[in-house]
């Protein structure tokens, strides 16, 4: 998981989906505005001016993305983003309906036939920003509809001042006191914004409202301890609190009778979001097929694998006479039960993860698997406290667009010494020695944390930002299962290869469910119990957790299909890369010049890489970047 899943969502129009290139620590800020965001005449004045204009409709995702003043071309005013909270009025939504209409007008003024196939790549993804923008303006208009949008916006905006230290503490605890002055007037813009809901949103709503009560009574009062605002903070707190609790009682009281909106999204809704936030080769329903074939195909080949390790472990287990799924689920659920007995002490999870991320920072090199030799920019370091209820295992967290020199960091969550041994076993079993190998492949090395550092290798700056901010998420997260995949055939297994391929298909089965449930729920009315039924059944997800997906797929619609939308590109585009090329194909120099474009969608990047197109970037020194033929 990367910090593209904070503590509470961000869905501000102008920038609904920051992929998790585009989020993590600052320290410093900088003036940006349109002026000083020229690069000169054409496409890239463009892309610089969208990048900072639309970050500047969302302070909230501009203090992720490391943009902190901003001077408004307008007016001429320097705004402190970091003070501000998003503008839901209906003048704010009219006002950035027309500048995207407008910035559309002129995009499309662009001659593409003088572009060369890299700006080209950016004129689609930038092309893809507008309409999807234009997408949720007129067709989905979540600001009428989804009471929860609020709360987690307004929750991400003060977690954002307390957490990322882009400034001192001093500084941020005024950020922060000036965005909770403004609770009262945000959340009245909410109410008068709400048209329709239904039951899911509602009740997700109340409990995120109640979360930033209490973030705004703990968490932010204890920041904002024995600094120059705590007097300002103590007066604006019990009026902020007042506010978020009538907010409360509205959506309990109020908001059920202004009309019901089904959280279902229906097909045509589904296919236009999937085109503009997946930018796959793949529709749903032909994902929907090859999920639910590789559901079959793989838990039949976890029982194969499964029988013989069953046998020897528990021979007096016969489940024979069962049905084959009764059967399926006894015999891999046993074995996976007994292989999730090997995992780490409770108190040395964190020593784990450090010494397997050296392990493969050293294995990607010895194996020529990258030209990157030098990880000093990654750290392994404990999950922050006030984040490990998000962070329940571990994440990938990255420097800001803006400032990408900053660390990287792989944060690790221990095991907090208050559980009982029983509850500690039970999440140690979960993730066993082969699973925690994986999540440091996936989080650090050579998953997320390579790809960023890949990615800020991009050049120009321009095109960078662009890429980083507007970045595609398949990209991203279909890089880290790759790497995943790639590193187990590779021969990092843990010391065991059929636990660890065991270990890695009931992974799989969880992707494979996440696709299923999100195409059925929204576009062919799978019911609740048929969702959690077939987690549990055929994923071997036990019930919280398939309860707790289940309201995910109901709450969103399109993300859950991204882990297998990426992996199938990337796999796919690797086949071709080694049909194409033969005894000439080398691992090392492909998985060099895939990263160095950046995340662009993985269909792109195909092209690009087929038709021989070098990256423009800073490319690491090494022995196996060499030109291609």
């Amino acid at each position: 998981m990367t910090t593209s899943k904070l503590l509470f969502a961000t869905f501000a129009f102008a920038i609904a989906a920051a992929p998790a290139s585009a989020q993590g620590r600052s320290t410093k800020g900088t003036i940006i505005g349109a002026a000083a965001g020229v690069a000169g005449p054409g496409f890239a004045s463009l892309a610089r001016e969208f990048v900072f204009t639309t970050l500047s409709f969302s302070p909230t995702s501009a203090t992720q993305n490391g943009l902190h003043r901003y001077k408004d071309p307008r007016t001429g005013r320097a705004l402190d983003l970091d003070r501000a909270l998003d503008d839901f009025s209906q003048a704010s939504i009219d006002r950035q309906r027309t500048w995207y209409e407008q910035f559309r007008g002129r995009l499309r003024q662009v001659n593409r036939s003088t572009l060369g196939p890299q700006t080209r790549a950016d004129y689609a993804l930038l092309d893809n920003a507008v309409s999807g923008a234009l997408f949720a303006f007129d067709e989905e208009r979540f600001d009428q509809r989804r009471p929860q949008m609020y709360s987690e916006n307004l929750g991400t905006a003060l977690f954002g001042n307390i957490s990322l230290e882009y400034a001192d503490t001093a500084a941020r605890a005024a950020h922060l006191t000036a965005r909770v002055e403004q609770i009262p007037a945000f959340l009245a813009t909410a109410a008068a914004n709400l048209q329709a809901s239904n039951d899911v949103y509602r009740r997700v709503a109340i409990e995120s409202v109640e979360g930033v009560i209490d973030l705004v009574n703990g968490l932010g009062a204890t920041f904002v301890r024995g600094t120059p605002s705590a007097a300002r903070y103590g007066i604006a707190r019990p009026r902020a609190v007042a506010a978020l609790e009538r907010y409360r009682d509205f959506i309990r009281t109020e908001l059920p009778a202004r009309g019901e909106f089904s959280w279902r999204m229906g097909a045509d809704r589904f296919a236009a979001k999937w085109t503009y936030y997946l930018q796959v080769s793949m529709t749903p329903d032909e994902m929907l097929r090859g999920a639910e074939d590789s559901l079959r195909v793989t838990r039949g080949r976890m029982l194969e694998l499964a029988t013989p390790l069953h046998t020897q472990w528990f021979p007096e287990h016969n489940h024979v006479g069962d049905d084959v799924s009764t059967s399926v689920n006894a015999v891999v659920g046993e074995v996976l039960a007994r292989i999730g007995a090997e995992h780490a002490p409770r108190d040395s999870l964190m020593a784990r993860a450090a010494a397997d991320a050296l392990m493969l920072e050293k294995y990607v090199v010895d194996h020529r698997l990258l030209s990157l030799n030098d990880f000093s920019n990654l750290r392994v370091i404990p999950t922050p406290l006030f984040m490990r209820g998000i962070y329940g295992v571990a994440g990938a967290v990255f420097a800001p667009a803006l400032q990408p020199e900053l660390s990287t960091f792989y944060w690790v969550t221990p095991i907090p010494g208050e559980w009982p041994a029983e509850r500690a076993e039970s999440k140690l079993r979960e993730y066993n020695r082969y699973k925690m190998l994986t999540i440091t492949i996936h989080e650090a090395v050579p998953g997320h944390a390579v790809q960023g550092e890949y990615a800020n290798r991009v050049t120009p700056e321009w095109r960078r930002l662009l890429r980083a901010v507007y970045g595609n998420n398949p990209y991203i997260e279909g890089w880290a299962v790759y790497a995943e995949h790639m590193m187990e055939d590779a021969g990092v297994t843990g010391g065991d290869p059929v636990k660890a391929k065991l270990t890695a298909m009931k992974g799989m089965l969880r992707i494979y469910t996440n696709a299923i449930i999100d195409i059925r729920m929204h576009t062919k009315g799978m019911t609740d119990d048929e969702s959690v039924t077939l987690m549990m059944r055929d994923g071997f997800q036990e019930r919280p957790e398939a309860e707790a997906k289940l309201q995910r797929a109901q709450l969103d619609y399109v993300q859950l299909n991204t882990y297998l939308a990426g992996v199938q590109e990337w796999t796919r585009l690797r086949q071709d890369a080694e049909a194409a090329e033969g005894a000439k194909f080398d691992q090392c120099r492909y998985h060099d010049t895939v990263l160095l474009y950046g995340p662009i969608p993985v269909p792109t990047v195909r092209q690009l890489y087929l038709k021989g197109v070098a990256p423009t970037a800073k490319a690491p020194v090494s022995r196996c970047l060499v030109k291609r033929d």
